[in-house]
């Protein structure tokens, strides 16, 4: 059985890799005589006076358990910190401020000096010295006077709040264009002059983002200054140290930053921060954590991606925002992209959907198929770009001749984007080429030449920053064609247009595109945006909202005489994966030259987003549902009734509809079924969940259920063999995920003879019957 002294042979050796000397008893004494006891360590500053006292306990005993042990220890010998350790657990405490916490290791000397030094400059508590020091309500920034928003004032009030509660952990969820970085510098400085931080790490996931914060805080935190870290010894000159999670990672450990170098962590674009060896390099700072996205969960995007769902979960888990209970995120503070448009903070935005044959449906060339998510991965059609470029050049028109428009071009590949930019240059009409040529006083033959220009990691010999450069300051290139370079992290308040040509499975990958043209421009006069999007994504993500009634037809759908309506589930274009771009890349890529294929847009729609058509957030939407039905529970009879369980008659569910379908979120059966993913319910379901009557099943739930019932009603008919393969489909079916024939020729099933098994057992005929009765049950 373990010991007490095999605990301290452990922390021993903790404390020496942190630097403190276990054999001066001028740092560290054992057995240190109080009034109430025996310290087991007491850890000394450089001038000998207290600093911590170490409580420690054999590994079998929770050493949380024995705080108020070692407080007392504390208070005796006027030591301001505890240390609580079993060897293997720690628990770090500033008794006069929240509770003990849990660390991974053993602060050093002189951060725990530098602790005390805070401590002694503080004016109080938390709450009195935060309010020597107010909200700012106008500030000076990049030589111009500006107001404090709102929104502003409001996450700073949320932070202090949260801070003097004893919360070391935040989220702040803020669309892109709303100001994350200047508005946590805003925090930096106030919490810098009230002495509750004096060093702060500031996390980026790319050096470019380090850079452009390295910007704002120069500006603002002036008197504070910054260093960005690029790798090599650490820095010792900056308060705040800029640096990426893979710099960062490399400086842990013995010479490196300690546990308790820093006191406040700001993890910028968090979610994709939160994963593998990043979350224990975020997990080594016992420190104040602070998260910044735009998009850990985009709200009103419906997910597809279960691995998403997961990132999303883990970000609000490691934060302290994850509800259990609800299986929903709450963060400190959220401030989303609807929420932004509404108060003007934001440009509103249009979309133009269309969909071009082979786009959505493939091809045959050459003996082989092309599947719809081929496209610019391993192989392109000209034909099916020039449709594309024309449709939009045909769209954009009435739109161009007020001002050229910058314009992002997303784009699946390094060789989809070359094509793309010669097109764009080709296609360009004369007219158009000479109506911009006298717009931005350039020649013509200079706006042939110039008007779409490629950025990808591979430009200008790897250094894209010059044409990254020109894009922004000079009046050409107007069209920027990016592949994975400016859907993050790039700010440029005059982009007006946006074109999709990339799909993509991540809804949070897609709110990062769209949000590249969200901000207003009064420079321009640009209010608004317009997202051209010929891949599906914004239906894939439901963009158009679950209030929104009906978009306005501008168009008809090709052979069926009929408006598109989009109502119906679409097939979309399925987004390549890293690996198959990889894959992709290796194997070569396949140019389908123009006039060997046949394109046409087979359908067009527009959605108008914005304060009179707003799209209403899936969270916001059931939160003001519920709102409602407990509001006319108090002063509706119908709903009373359904309440006590009573029987509605038909005339009394029609009036009670009627009244629910009404300014200003129109709800009603159907918008109800998109808001809660649940395409079943029926109004009198929703009713009664609200009222806390029911609950609906989640949606593993509902495919689990389904799945069981099929498997019931099959049971006659099926053997242990067919069981057996059954049992690994079951795994399948619950991701989510479309079931295919070539399923049955993967891993797991392949270890089990395959397709050629599965035939067997089912029979070729039942086999194909199966998968389609599942992919409906799927759909459900």
């Amino acid at each position: 059985m373990s010991t007490e002294a095999d605990a301290r042979m452990v922390i021993d050796k903790l404390l020496e890799k942190a630097g403190w000397v276990i054999m001066n008893k001028a740092q560290v004494s054992t057995e240190e005589a109080s009034a109430d006891g025996r310290a087991d360590y007491l850890l000394k500053d450089s001038r000998t006076r207290p600093l911590a006292v170490i409580e420690a306990k054999r590994f079998a005993v929770d050493p949380y358990s024995a705080k108020e042990q070692a407080k007392s220890y504390a208070q005796a010998l006027g030591a301001p910190f505890v240390i609580l350790s079993n060897g293997q657990e720690h628990y770090f405490w500033d008794y006069t401020d929240g509770d003990a916490r849990p660390v991974m290791g053993m602060p050093s000397q002189a951060d725990l000096e530098r602790r005390v030094n805070i401590k002694a400059h503080r004016r109080g508590s938390f709450q009195e010295s935060l309010a020597v020091f107010p909200c700012p309500v106008r500030f000076a920034f990049k030589g111009e006077e500006i107001e404090t928003r709102p929104y502003q004032m409001e996450c700073l009030r949320k932070a202090d709040d949260a801070l003097i509660s004893g919360r070391r952990r935040m989220l702040f969820e803020m669309a892109t264009g709303t100001g994350k970085t200047l508005t946590i510098a805003m925090l930096m400085k106030r919490w810098f002059q009230a002495a509750i931080v004096s060093r702060v790490l500031f996390l980026v996931d790319r050096i470019e983002l380090a850079k452009q914060a390295k910007e704002t805080f120069d500006d603002y935190l002036g008197d504070w200054p910054s260093v960005i870290l690029y790798g090599g010894k650490r820095s010792l000159q900056g308060q705040i140290v800029i640096g990426t999670l893979d710099t960062i990672a490399a400086q842990l450990g013995p010479g490196g930053f300690g546990h308790a170098y820093f006191d406040l962590v700001v993890t910028d674009e968090c979610h994709r921060s939160i994963y593998n060896t990043h979350r224990a390099t975020l997990g080594h700072f016992d420190a104040i954590h602070i998260g910044l996205t735009a998009t850990p969960n985009p709200g009103e995007l419906r997910m597809i991606s279960e691995h998403e769902r997961r990132l999303v979960r883990n970000t609000y888990m490691f934060f302290d925002c994850w509800d259990s209970a609800k299986k929903e995120g709450s963060p400190t503070f959220e401030y989303g992209i609807q929420r932004a448009i509404s108060d003007g903070h934001l440009a509103k935005y249009r979309v133009y959907h269309a969909e071009s044959v082979l786009t959505y449906e493939g091809a045959e060339w050459e003996g082989e198929e092309i599947k719809p998510g081929a496209w610019g991965r391993d192989v392109e059609s000209e034909d099916r770009l020039k449709t594309i470029i024309q449709e939009y050049y045909s769209a954009d028109n009435e739109r161009s001749l007020e001002r050229p428009r910058k314009t992002i071009v997303f784009a699946v590949s390094e060789k989809q984007a070359s094509i793309l930019v010669r097109l764009l240059n080709r296609l360009l009409s004369d007219e158009d080429c000479l109506r911009i040529a006298s717009q931005i006083n350039r020649s013509p033959s200079q706006v042939r030449q110039d008007y779409a220009k490629k950025i990808t990691c591979y430009t200008n010999n790897g250094n894209p920053k010059p044409v990254i450069d020109e894009f922004r300051y000079d009046p050409l290139p107007l069209v920027a064609v990016s592949v994975d370079m400016l859907d993050t992290g790039y700010d440029h308040k005059e982009v007006e247009t946006l074109l999709m040509l990339r799909p993509t499975q991540s809804a949070i990958k897609y709110a990062q595109m769209r949000g590249r043209g969200s901000r207003l421009c009064p420079k321009i006069g640009k209010a608004e945006f317009i997202i051209y999007d010929f891949v599906g994504n914004t239906k894939r993500f439901n963009d158009q909202g679950e209030a929104y009634h009906k978009p306005r037809l501008v168009g008809t759908a090709p052979l069926s005489g009929v408006g598109y309506s989009g109502e119906a589930e679409e097939d979309v274009p399925k987004a390549a994966s890293d690996e198959e771009n990889y894959k992709a890349r290796k194997e070569g890529f396949q140019v389908i030259v123009e006039g060997s294929l046949t394109d046409e847009i087979r359908a067009r729609e527009i959605i108008l987003v914005g304060p009179e058509g707003l799209a209403v957030d899936r969270k916001t939407y059931r939160e003001k549902w519920e709102e409602k039905i407990v509001e006319l529970r108090k002063t509706d009879p119908t709903v009373e009734k359904i309440f006590r369980g009573e029987e509605l008659t038909e005339d009394e569910w029609t009036e009670l509809a009627g009244r629910l379908n009404s300014p200003e979120y129109y709800f009603k059966e159907d918008s109800l079924r998109k808001a809660f993913e649940q395409p079943t319910g029926s109004l009198s379901d929703f009713i009664r969940v609200a009222l806390g009557l029911d609950r609906f099943l989640s949606r593993e739930e509902r495919i689990e259920k389904a799945f069981n019932t099929w498997v019931t009603e099959h049971s006659s008919n099926i053997n242990p063999a067919q069981a057996q393969m059954l049992r690994l489909l079951k795994a399948r079916v619950m991701t989510g995920e479309e079931i295919t024939i070539r399923l049955f020729s993967q891993p797991p099933f392949s270890l089990w003879g395959g397709l050629t098994r599965m035939e067997q057992l089912f029979g070729k005929e039942r086999l194909l019957q199966m998968v389609d009765e599942l992919n409906t049950l799927l759909a459900a």
